[in-house]
């Protein structure tokens, strides 16, 4: 993604809250990049998105793309549920790491 693209803020973890909050913050005009492990929550998220008025939402598959979407230094919002914390930030290769934010 070339630096003129990419996202303000990312999301990772699409239930609920998580995908109202990106769409809110997608609504108020700041490009957000979102990820969930789940793939038709991404899928279903940026349906709403475009809905809703081709809202800056952009939708990512792996923990990789997603963080590499997000302009540095990158803020991410995380809210899965406490049993697929590990899974959501320890992929491998590991992408959290401090290099990479």
């Amino acid at each position: 993604m070339e630096s003129a693209t990419l996202s303000q803020i990312g999301l990772a973890g699409l239930a609920v809250m998580g995908q109202n909050l990106a769409l809110n913050i997608a609504e108020k005009g700041f490009p957000i990049s979102v990820y969930n492990r789940t793939i038709s929550k991404v899928d279903e998220t940026l349906d709403r998105a475009h809905r809703e008025g081709q809202l800056p939402l952009f939708g990512h598959y792996t923990p990789k793309d997603f963080v590499l979407s997000i302009k540095k230094p990158r803020s991410i919002i995380i809210l899965v549920k406490l049993a697929p914390v590990d899974q959501t930030i320890a992929p491998s290769p590991p992408i959290w790491s401090l290099e990479t934010l």
